[in-house]
């Protein structure tokens, strides 16, 4: 039978909405994924040497919570000042673009509403998909990119990169290192296939410091079994560890969206991007902010120990006078608002605080000093 004119035009009609709908969707993620294609960043004044290193290490849907925690650390070391220039951004799967994902080119760490989209426009992600794998991490870490994937030159070519993928660091810079994903008995997984150990990563800083690329570094893990990953770290130089739990202990998700069914964020990320929305947070004390995290009330709430080293810390500067703005902030603006509006200082600040219900799920109104011990 041969179909009517009608009935063709109604095809195509239908054909063409379809073909329309595919290319909005489609436009909503390239958006989200905009990039300049040169691979530069838009250049602020030199006058900040912090820099950071984000890896979500995970990919499938089911692991949209790893990312949602990368970028959020993201959106808050953004806020306090940090430019992209200074920020290598690892994302090992397309969530906000994922055919699962009701809200294309979105990612939320809520559990609901839709305020608070962390997969915004002026995103740049510089390592996305098959690119994040722990010969690049290292590579980063090192500035050792070879086409042969060894860190030695005497193996492979060294590659013309753009800026915005190499970590360009030197003897003054702080950095901020930021791990998420699945994880063991001193081992990372990345994207269910490759590890990275705390050996490899011991090897590393070593190398680091030897080569004058960095002056302090913030190594922080949220995985299970987080704290074995600086296992290895004894004798390293200037550096802090902090991981979301201890060996033989899991890390646990908070919350699940309904419109996706899965989790949105991990515990302790959660804690700590949620912590630091608070005043001027730039200017509490890391030793502040982990005291916190290792008191009882947030130990319940996390399920596990939340384990800190400062042993490989320790030259030039007291554990008192660490800020968070010294590996989260610009250090203009850390200047600029220290001066306006500063905080007391942890040794005159004994009076107890009422953790405000900031994190969802977590018992009203938890009540804990400011003053307690580190363990």
């Amino acid at each position: 039978m041969v179909s009517s004119p009608r009935l063709r035009r109604g095809q195509r009609v239908l054909l063409l909405l379809l073909v329309l709908l595919l290319h909005l969707r489609l436009g909503t993620c390239q958006r989200a994924q905009k990039k300049h294609a040169d691979g530069t960043r838009t250049m602020e004044k030199k006058n900040n040497n912090n820099h950071a290193i984000l890896v979500d290490a995970s990919r499938f849907w089911f692991n949209y919570r790893h990312a949602a925690n990368t970028l959020a650390v993201y959106k808050t070391i953004k806020r306090f000042g940090i430019p992209d220039e200074n920020i290598i951004l690892m994302v090992a799967d397309d969530y906000a673009c994922n055919s699962r994902n009701v809200r294309p080119g979105e990612v939320f760490t809520d559990d609901s509403g839709y305020e608070n989209n962390v997969y915004t426009e002026d995103i740049e992600v510089d390592y996305r998909g098959d690119e994040v794998t722990p010969a690049n991490v290292l590579k980063v870490l090192l500035d050792a990119h070879y086409d042969s994937g060894s860190d030695d030159d005497s193996n492979g070519i060294l590659l013309n990169l753009p800026n915005s993928k190499r970590l360009r660091t030197d003897e003054h810079s702080n950095i901020l290192f930021y791990l998420t994903g699945h994880g063991g008995d001193e081992f990372l997984k990345f994207q269910d296939q490759k590890e990275i150990t705390s050996m490899d990563l011991q090897n590393a800083f070593t190398k680091m410091h030897a080569m004058k690329r960095y002056n302090e570094l913030l190594f922080v893990v949220d995985t299970c079994q987080a704290g074995t990953m600086f296992k290895r770290f004894n004798g390293l130089r200037n550096i802090i560890a902090v991981a979301s739990s201890m060996k033989d202990e899991n890390s646990y998700a908070h919350g699940t969206r309904n419109d996706i069914g899965l989790a949105v964020s991990d515990r302790f990320t959660r804690f700590l991007y949620e912590y630091l929305k608070s005043e001027n947070a730039e200017e509490i004390t890391l030793r502040e902010v982990f005291a916190k995290a290792q008191s009882p009330q947030m130990k319940r709430y996390l399920m596990s120990t939340v384990q800190v080293d400062w042993s490989n810390y320790g030259e030039g500067r007291a554990l008192n006078d660490v800020k968070v703005g010294d590996f989260f902030a610009n250090v203009r603006v850390r200047g600029h608002r220290r001066g306006s509006d500063a905080r007391k200082s942890n040794d005159d600040k004994v009076e107890e605080e009422v953790y405000a219900t900031i994190l969802p799920g977590f018992a009203t109104a938890s009540r804990f000093s400011s003053s307690e011990k580190l363990v």
